[in-house]
């Protein structure tokens, strides 16, 4: 006689918690330290500030199932946790998920809540943060309780990790009912809430949906049930070719670009080089983790050839980064950040190139999110998108410090 669901699940969250018990203290990829308990020890959330009315616009609200929805979003000034929330409890009949970690209570509430009313909930997850000492990348202590009582209330979860030694599941996206998307690099998580600089897209577009289901049906076949019993994916970069945009639609410099591109090797590395290229007057970066000297490159070639250039990079990963030493050494403008009020971490992952063109998502400035990690890289001309990417790319800059010694590698 097969087990039932129910007593499945219990079995599978007592093998989780356990495994979590015996980790040692760490600290979370997006910069949440953990206790000695697991518990994450965050600073109390900043007092948010009355913001002005604002001079008659286009709309910058995007309504799904009765739920108004920003466009975009930062953790700086908006509560990107209430819109998830309500994203959630508006849908109805399907659910996709793809997340790098997850521990916000109400959120996790909001999924269980959907299973509960019968809505087809499907979770994606990043096997490292899942099952300790499964080889992922980030210093993950364990499934969090949040992760636990989705999985429990009977979420249909696969776990996945990326090829080679280090590659992880890295994406934050969510498909709502297949019309409404969900992306950019806020992880599902208190820190992103709190303490970091973070980002989130909100589209309602069929087509633009229809791409990232995609994307996420055929990590969806890569993935393993969450069983801890099974064993780890096979290491390499052996997954194929994800899948591509196959109508691009946004202009710039004569061209049309793709909406998203994805990793591993779906060649968003080369659309980010080729967009430095085709600049003229200015590229603004503002980025948690830089490890590409093909793109520290490219844009030591659009200085030199007259273009501003300014970078901002974490300073929790600057010191070890040469490809952030060869921007200094070669006169780019540089400065560093330590999240919001320095209590976090700069976890975007944006460029705006010559102000007439975004990219934003998951997809940091390295190897591993090019050839090994699952990611995704949102392109977009929106006049609206530009301007409030800008006024973001603006506030970080203004926080951030010239590198400090100690704060970039030594000399060789």
């Amino acid at each position: 006689m097969r087990p039932s669901r129910t007593l499945f699940s219990a079995l599978l969250i007592a093998a989780l918690a356990s495994l979590a018990r015996a980790q040692a203290p760490a600290v979370d990829f997006d910069g949440a330290a953990r206790g000695a308990s697991g518990a994450l020890v965050l600073p109390p959330r900043p007092e948010r500030r009355a913001q002005a009315p604002a001079a008659a616009a286009p709309a910058q609200t995007v309504t799904f199932g009765g739920a108004v929805l920003p466009l975009r979003a930062f953790s700086r000034t908006d509560r990107i946790p209430d819109s998830l929330v309500s994203a959630i409890d508006a849908t109805r009949s399907r659910l996709l998920l793809a997340l790098y970690e997850l521990n916000l209570p109400g959120v996790a509430d909001a999924i269980v809540r959907a299973k509960s009313r019968g809505v087809d909930v499907r979770l994606v997850f990043d096997k490292g943060h899942a099952t300790p000492g499964a080889g992922d990348a980030g210093p993950a202590s364990g499934p969090s309780p949040e992760f636990q009582r989705v999985v429990a209330a009977g979420v249909e979860t696969r776990l996945l990790k990326g090829g080679g030694s280090w590659g992880i599941m890295h994406n934050k996206f969510a498909v709502f009912d297949g019309t409404l998307l969900e992306t950019g690099s806020f992880n599902w998580t208190r820190a992103a809430d709190r303490s970091n600089f973070e980002n989130a897209i909100f589209r309602s577009d069929p087509s633009l949906a229809a791409l990232y289901s995609s994307y996420w049906e055929w990590m969806w076949g890569l993935a393993q049930p969450a069983d801890p019993s099974i064993a780890a994916d096979p290491v390499g970069a052996g997954f194929g070719t994800p899948p591509s945009d196959p109508s691009p639609s946004v202009p710039f410099k004569d061209k049309t670009w793709p909406r998203v591109a994805f990793s591993p090797e779906g060649g968003v590395e080369a659309r980010l080089l080729e967009a430095i290229s085709a600049c003229g007057r200015s590229v603004d970066v503002a980025i948690f983790s830089f490890y590409s000297q093909a793109v520290a490159d490219a844009l030591i070639a659009a200085k030199a050839r007259g273009v501003a250039v300014r970078a901002v990079s974490d300073v929790s990963q600057s010191r070890r980064s040469p490809a952030i030493q060869s921007l200094v050494a070669a006169g780019v403008t540089l400065k560093l950040s330590a999240g919001r009020g320095g209590a976090g971490v700069l976890h975007h992952k944006m460029m705006i190139y010559d102000g007439e063109m975004l990219a934003a998502g998951s997809f940091n400035f390295s190897r591993n999110a090019e050839k090994f990690n699952f990611e995704s890289q949102f392109f977009t001309a929106d006049g609206g998108d530009l301007a409030a990417y800008q006024e973001e790319f603006e506030a970080v800059w203004a926080q951030a410090h010239d590198p400090a010694p100690g704060e970039l590698p030594g000399p060789k």
